[in-house]
């Protein structure tokens, strides 16, 4: 298997009095002469402008508008509630299903939904039925659960809130006469064996929701507070857009929506690249079936990016044991695809000659993928110049030690700055009473001259929603698999971040050093236990650390 909630959204962003003018907003359609209004810069949330060009609302496509029913008596309409920063989640409740989908039978789960999601978002629960009696009875006991649990919020500020966001629709959901493309999408997806349920995003893009069950639960129950989860993710991919708007980044793009692998990429000149201090690597993989993801892989594996300099990276096959550098991995998530960036500026002391490189992505899950490489000035005030290979992982036993010897280096002439450059995963599960080294929190300490311990530990691993709470990170929400648990040092559906250290202070610049590694769980030397049953794989890392020093 490499198979409560911690959502963001402060009630200060969604005062009882900022409730979105959508009667006022300039919907860019055909007609709208109303005066525009901008409900996104006071809640701290990036305004961004109608689309028109949606047609089918496929899911991956832009949506075009689409009005519904309302038990209330009104009508809601996706144009004239469009903010410009606020998502939609819509959600094909089905009373038939042996497990309710989601479950919104307990007002104490429903409180903790609302409390729990971000409030830039608008829910729609339609109740699939042929006859508009029993639409309207379930509707009208969902709702009374619902208002319950509004009536109890810890946060008044949030009870009218919550009233004017979430609404029940009457019509059909696969023939709604104002949401033709909706019942479309839905009526494609029928046989796909789990509830079909989707977003719109913050981007108007048509989104799958995934699977709502709770993996801890054995999937056994379905919490309304999964639903938050889709907003928050929303919400992280934009903040993310805006961080990568905000750089000023060259962009290369070696693989734009492809099944290839391997690319030659010609990077600026030499002159060009000492003028960037950041390298990032901004991934996606891409499943091209919706929502069963025949597309993509059902399991969680690892995934990597590769800077490959052969002598004729033009013409001659890559071979990633001889030749390629791992400057970045992944997790690919269970059957959904997903979009991360991670930081790999220690490779620019490798790519500083520009010209042609070589580059190549090891991901069997995703069909196609697309890579940027973004280049960048953040006036860091220092860039990598030149990098030394320490050491790489292996078994997680008694034994780790031996294959992590101390080294000895002295930093190159003009270095200003050291720092340790680690990426490290642990993977194994069910052979030793610890459930190494996937679920455990190993610690890897590093020492420089006797002076310096700097430890990288993995304190979410083992819990049951430590993956869950790293959404705002990057987590891709509701996999069809074990996302929700902690791992150690990895999470299904995301990148994985690489751990840095600043050892400057401790180095001698310009002399010899030394520096140690041990491996530890719980402050000692890791000697596994084994079960009887020997389930599962043993206990392993996959490493690459590496100094890096700076000018």
């Amino acid at each position: 298997m490499l198979l409560l909630l911690a959502c963001t959204g402060s009630p200060d962003k969604a005062p009882a009095d900022d409730t979105a003018t959508t009667q006022d907003s300039d919907t860019g359609e055909s007609g709208d002469t109303a005066v525009e209004v901008d409900d996104c810069t006071p809640r701290g949330l990036t305004r961004r402008a109608w689309d028109s060009s949606g047609v089918d609302g496929a899911f991956d496509t832009v949506a075009p508008d689409f009005t519904v029913n309302l038990m209330d008596g009104t009508q809601w309409s996706y144009a004239d509630a469009f903010t410009g920063c606020d998502s939609v989640v819509a959600v094909r409740y089905d009373p038939d299903l042996s497990m309710a989908y989601p479950d919104f039978s307990q007002r104490g789960d429903i409180k903790d939904w609302l409390e729990a999601s971000p409030p830039n978002v608008d829910y729609l629960i339609f109740v699939s039925s042929m006859r508009e009696a029993d639409r309207l009875e379930t509707l009208t006991t969902i709702k009374d659960k619902v208002d319950a649990a509004i009536g109890v919020l810890d946060d008044p500020d949030l009870a009218d809130w919550w009233t004017a966001r979430v609404h029940y629709v009457t019509d059909n959901p696969d023939n709604a006469d104002g949401a033709a493309w909706v019942g479309d999408l839905y009526q494609a997806y029928s046989g796909a064996g789990v509830p079909v349920n989707f977003g719109i995003d913050r981007f108007q893009v048509v989104r799958e929701l995934g699977y709502l069950a709770d993996p801890v639960t054995g999937w056994s129950e379905a919490p309304p507070a999964f639903l938050a989860y889709d907003v928050e993710w929303f919400n992280q991919q934009s903040d993310l857009q805006d961080r990568l708007d905000a750089e000023g980044a060259t962009v290369l793009r070696p693989f734009e929506e492809t099944s290839e692998r391997t690319a030659v990429v010609e990077l600026p000149d030499a002159a060009t690249m000492a003028g960037f201090d950041t390298f990032e690597l901004d991934m996606t993989f891409l499943c091209n079936g919706h929502p069963d993801a025949t597309g993509c892989g059902e399991w969680d594996y690892l995934a990597y990016a590769y800077l490959c300099d052969n002598d004729d990276p033009a013409t001659k096959d890559v071979d990633e044991s001889s030749s390629c550098t791992e400057i970045g991995r992944f997790i690919t998530a269970y059957a959904r695809g997903g979009r991360w960036v991670v930081d790999a500026s220690p490779f620019l002391a490798e790519l500083a000659d520009g010209g042609t490189h070589t580059f190549k992505v090891d991901s069997s899950n995703a069909p196609f993928i697309t890579l940027d490489l973004r280049l960048s000035n953040q006036g860091k005030g220092y860039r990598p110049t030149a990098m030394e290979f320490l050491w790489s992982g292996g078994a997680w036993n008694q034994d780790y030690d031996t294959l992590h010897a101390p080294i000895t280096f002295t930093p190159p002439a003009g270095t200003t700055r050291v720092e340790l450059w680690n990426l490290i995963t642990g993977h194994g599960y069910g052979q030793d009473r610890e459930n190494c080294a996937e679920f455990c929190n190993h610690q890897h300490v590093f020492t420089v001259n006797d002076t310096l311990t700097v430890t990288q530990e993995f304190t979410t691993a083992g819990s049951n929603y430590g993956c869950a709470e790293q959404v705002a990170d990057g987590t891709v929400p509701n996999q069809y698999g074990t996302w929700v648990l902690g791992r150690g040092g990895w999470c299904p559906g995301k990148q994985v971040d690489p751990f840095s250290a600043d050892l400057t202070d401790a180095v001698d610049l310009t002399g010899e050093n030394t520096l140690t590694y041990q491996g530890q769980f719980e402050g000692e030397t890791y000697v596994p236990v084994p079960y009887d049953s020997g389930q599962g794989f043993g206990a392993v890392t996959v490493e690459a650390t590496w100094l890096v020093y700076y000018q």
